[in-house]
């Protein structure tokens, strides 16, 4: 039996909701973490996910499986921690959803603050994911490296849009990805995309055309909720997964957020291409078409009008006052 990778806890706040519960299962399967915290409001609902686990075949005196409702208590764990935690209603508007989830990202942040034992990477997916990634990072006192959010798929639905359209393979295309902000205010790069090494406009690509394509990737999520009748769960548990287990051998190379703090994009926290491995996440420069600009100019003017909603209503404090080394700033952008 391959053993597993680490004893290492795997923190998962929002166990019991679908995204958070097929990670469970895919990390036991991937054999990543054989020590699981599950965290969440419902007492009950954790023991019949525990239940689950156990009737599995996953090795049951391998595993390590503990329930908690207890925010201090999961953390207290340290190890690697994955944020899904989230209140959901029926037509939430992008700020209702920002205001409904912001007080449990603080006192997660805080819980982690609290902690004796380290936290070593955290994953944030609880939308807006941006946002919440910047709260548990501030509020948490972690390094910029260690706490990112889910992004990458944007730049898959861009390159599974544009495959499909061209009738080519993923191998085929260059320079593919969404950049920016994780809403409708993404911003797909689509001027230095290449198809077989060509532009979309050497291709024949026009205004049209190219809205078109925006519009499609945009409303990717949208459009997988109206083909299979709920939200899209299992591809971003496979990425987060993915970004949890990443190291120097198996490094993370698809775009993902995390704190940027430049001239052009001040105390921000959104997606730009880099690496996760073992050092942690950093960010690379990124170049940029300027005439991409003005869509990434607008993703990161989206965070910037959230982070303000979240410093009017008391869930940040003014950036001025953030730690020391949320001061330094580094442009990443290189304009073609």
């Amino acid at each position: 039996m391959i053993p597993y990778r680490t004893t290492e806890p795997l923190i998962v706040f929002g166990a019991t909701g679908m995204l958070a519960s097929e990670l469970v299962f895919l990390n036991l399967a991937c054999r990543f973490s054989s020590t699981v915290v599950l965290h969440s409001s419902s007492r009950t609902r954790l023991q019949g996910l525990k239940d689950e686990i156990e009737e599995s075949g996953f090795d049951n005196d391998e595993l390590r499986i503990l329930i908690t409702t207890d925010e201090d208590e999961a953390c207290s764990y340290g190890g690697n921690l994955f944020f899904a935690k989230s209140i959901r209603a029926e037509k939430q508007t992008r700020e209702e959803m920002l205001l409904l989830n912001a007080p449990m990202a603080v006192s997660v942040g805080k819980a982690i603050a609290r902690a004796e034992r380290p936290i070593r990477r955290v994953v944030c997916v609880s939308n807006p994911s941006d946002l919440m990634g910047l709260l548990l990072l501030v509020h948490s006192g972690l390094a910029p490296e260690t706490v990112t959010a889910l992004s990458a798929l944007d730049t898959l639905r861009l390159r599974r849009s544009v495959a499909r359209r061209f009738g080519v393979r993923d191998a085929d295309l260059s320079e593919a990805y969404t950049l920016g902000s994780h809403d409708n205010s993404m911003a797909p790069m689509l001027h230095r995309l290449r198809v077989k090494g060509q532009s979309l406009e050497d291709l024949g690509y026009g205004a049209e055309d190219f809205q078109s394509l925006y519009k499609e990737v945009r409303k990717g999520g949208i459009n997988i909720y109206k083909l299979r009748g709920h939200t899209a769960y299992q591809s971003p548990a496979v990425l987060s997964l993915k970004m949890l287990m990443a190291d120097d051998d198996t490094p993370f190379r698809l775009p993902f957020s995390r704190y940027i703090h430049s001239e052009r994009y001040p105390y921000s926290f959104g997606s730009l291409d880099g690496v996760i491995d073992s050092k942690g996440a950093g960010h690379t420069s990124t170049p940029v078409d300027k005439r991409d600009l003005h869509g990434l100019n607008l993703a990161f003017a989206s965070i910037a009008s959230q982070r303000d909603i979240l410093i009017k209503e008391g869930y940040l404090p003014a950036p001025e006052t953030w730690r020391e080394e949320l001061q330094s700033k580094n442009d990443l952008i290189r304009l073609d």
